[in-house]
């Protein structure tokens, strides 16, 4: 890559349907959060992770950012995690999604000169909490924070965004399982029995 990628990780959300924080289950012989370190650091040079309370996550081998705009969702956990960000070009997801691939995410990395946001589009819509945010998109978020509007696809059609449609998508992740969200107990038994399989 021509420069610098940073990777921001939003683990601020409250967890409430899995009853306990996503971003601490386990994960093979360590945790979620940390796989998704390990992973995002083959493609970026930066890690950051935005959360409301940098307490439970001083370990982490990661630059930890606590939450600018409280109570913002996940639209206040960008903004935290794009402020901080050394690097113009950030790759965005929640901690919640551990198939992350490599390979994709480079491809969306590339798609990004002359805009503000690559998302991808993939069969279930728009994925904008896997996607690629150039920190030149700050003062419109900021606005949107301003004006308390925090859904993140309200924020799409504001900015100068490229949308890679499924098929190019389906290319690197035919299955598309960057996009899988570990939501549930259910979830996670789903995704641990992925991960088997398929050895990610």
């Amino acid at each position: 890559m021509r420069e610098g990628v940073s990777g921001i990780i939003l683990a601020g959300g409250s967890s409430r349907r899995m009853g306990r924080d996503k971003a601490f289950l386990p994960w093979g012989d360590t945790t979620l959060i940390e796989h998704l370190l390990e992973r995002l650091k083959l493609v970026t040079d930066e890690l950051i992770v935005a959360v409301k309370d940098a307490r439970a996550f001083r370990h982490l081998k990661a630059t930890v950012v606590e939450d600018c705009v409280p109570d913002a969702h996940a639209l206040g956990g960008l903004y935290t995690g794009l402020r901080a960000a050394c690097h113009e070009r950030c790759f965005v997801c929640a901690c919640d999604s551990p198939f992350l691939n490599p390979d994709l995410i480079r491809f969306l990395v590339e798609q990004v000169d002359g805009c503000d946001l690559v998302v991808p589009k993939t069969r279930q819509g728009l994925q904008p909490l896997h996607a690629i945010y150039a920190t030149a998109a700050l003062p419109t978020i900021e606005k949107q924070l301003h004006g308390r509007q925090r859904d993140l696809q309200a924020l799409i059609p504001q900015v100068r965004a490229k949308i890679i449609e499924a098929g190019t998508i389906h290319r690197f992740d035919p299955d598309e399982l960057s996009f899988f969200n570990v939501n549930t107990p259910q979830d996670l038994a789903q995704a641990l029995a992925i991960q088997r399989r398929v050895s990610i």
